[in-house]
């Protein structure tokens, strides 16, 4: 009887015990963390002395953080655990952000904290990455790209908290891969051409016409997506919305396109779509001040 009592608590104690990862441990920097050996000297530097000035009157931690590799384990769980065990920002504010980058696996994430999702919604970090980040990341120059997303993180948090953040550089705006006003002039071009030839087929009955055009507005929306490679959730998300409603705009329409028996034309509208940080101290003996996050943040692929 004692012995099954005694695995029912081993049992018990395994199924309740929250699983850990062997994540890396904070430099004496605490700021800065480039275990994958990708930063120079000058922007490490950087990171730390405009990390220091914004922690000592903000309280807000910004930590950036770099690894060869995750070991198979999830980059979001990973994420987290990390910035746990750091302790990134004020034990009472939350306000820390953390910035990863996974090399082998090619992502990067930036976790933020309770008291910085008001001020850093996913949206918005998901932005900071493909604008400031990614572009870079895309090209292997990760040291660019690390300091570039930093100080577009940094002025956010300044802003937050009106911070003087004069001493900070402003971000570059990466060149993007895809031009997405071009390509959406391209889609509102192709469904006028693919509207005009429905309507001056000779396909006399409504089925056909309607499969015509879904036909077209599919070719269209595949189209669009070979134009568009590493565009982030959102505009996948807003892609797939576009399909839809174009698909339903069709049916919609083209039941009522005049085929002699008195029925008028309809009109139809087009889908869109979107797109969707850290801080620091001087050199050495830095901690984390004890803060949380909840998994807010955002993930990119490059």
């Amino acid at each position: 009887m004692k012995k099954i009592g005694g695995l029912l608590a081993l049992l018990l104690a395994f199924l309740t015990t929250a699983p850990t990862f062997a994540v890396v441990k904070p430099t004496t920097d605490f700021y800065v963390n480039d275990y994958a050996e990708v930063l120079s000297e000058e922007t490490e530097q950087y990171i730390v002395e405009q990390s220091a000035k914004l922690a000592d009157a903000t309280k807000a931690q910004i930590v950036v953080v770099t690894v060869k590799s995750l070991e198979a384990q999830d980059l979001e769980s990973y994420s987290t655990e990390l910035f746990r065990s750091f302790g990134i920002g004020d034990k009472q504010q939350n306000n820390g952000l953390l910035m990863l980058l996974a090399l082998e696996e090619r992502q990067s994430r930036i976790e933020v904290g309770y008291g910085l999702e008001g001020a850093l919604p996913d949206a918005k970090t998901g932005r900071i990455q493909d604008e400031y980040m990614i572009p870079f990341f895309k090209d292997n120059n990760f040291d660019e790209g690390i300091l570039n997303g930093y100080k577009a993180l940094y002025l956010e948090v300044a802003n937050e908290y009106g911070y003087d953040a004069s001493s900070a550089e402003a971000p570059i705006e990466a060149a993007k891969d895809n031009d997405y006003s071009e390509i959406s002039s391209s889609l509102f071009s192709l469904k006028i051409f693919a509207t005009l030839s429905v309507l001056f087929t000779y396909i006399k009955s409504k089925r056909g016409r309607i499969i015509c055009f879904i036909v077209l507005e599919l070719l269209t929306v595949m189209i669009t997506l070979s134009a568009i490679s590493g565009g982030g959730l959102l505009v996948w998300a807003g892609l797939l919305m576009l399909g839809i409603g174009t698909i339903i705009n069709a049916i919609a329409t083209y039941l009522y396109i005049p085929t002699g028996d008195g029925s008028s034309l309809g009109g139809f509208s087009g889908g869109g779509f979107s797109g969707g940080g850290f801080s620091g101290g001087s050199s050495g003996g830095f901690s984390g001040g004890g803060g949380s996050s909840g998994g807010g943040g955002s993930s990119r692929g490059f």
